[in-house]
């Protein structure tokens, strides 16, 4: 859990407004995806669920109960004309003993800048992480193998733009097969 609780340190630390607790789960599935596809291992080394509305780390409340406890985050509820709309987790100190390399910083930077704001629209930045997630029933885990997350499981025959980090890319996705 030492690992997962670095992350969400680092996370929230390059997010100056703050996460709401859905996004910053959506952030870790993200990044462990692409730190998957690339090294064959996550960087939180946890299990995720599928959610109603979101992938999630099993030990995500354990983590953030433990990093408030401490006073590394703090929760700060949203409040709007009729009333608390959820909360926004902030950063407030670092942890001693930073777990993440240097490889674990860049893939979450890289993910953190495709989602300054909210996380939306993940099926434009990571169809096939995205479709790994919702391809699985609910209240499951979401499974991580190479098999599966390597493979492009959302089909597009198209070439599309995404702007990823400022600059524009073209990308071609081809069927999979």
């Amino acid at each position: 859990m030492e690992k997962l609780c670095h992350a969400i340190l680092w996370i929230l630390e390059k997010s100056p407004n703050g996460r709401a607790r859905l996004d910053l789960a959506k952030l870790l599935y993200y990044s462990d995806g692409v730190h998957f596809q690339k090294h064959a291992e996550m960087i939180t080394r946890g299990d995720y669920i599928h959610l109603e509305d979101s992938p999630y780390p099993v030990k995500l409340n354990e983590a953030l109960l433990f990093l408030k406890e401490k006073g590394h985050i703090d929760a700060i509820p949203k409040i709007e004309g009729n009333g608390i709309q959820g909360f926004t987790l902030r950063f407030l100190k670092p942890m001693e003993g930073l777990d993440l390399s240097r490889e674990d910083k860049r893939v979450m930077m890289k993910v953190v800048e495709a989602f300054r704001g909210r996380v939306v629209d993940e099926n434009r930045h990571y169809p096939n992480l995205y479709e790994n997630y919702v391809v699985t029933p609910l209240f499951d885990a979401i499974p991580f193998s190479v098999d599966r997350i390597n493979t492009k499981i959302h089909v597009l025959v198209q070439k599309s733009l995404l702007n990823l980090s400022g600059k524009m890319f073209r990308v071609l996705f081809e069927r999979s097969e």
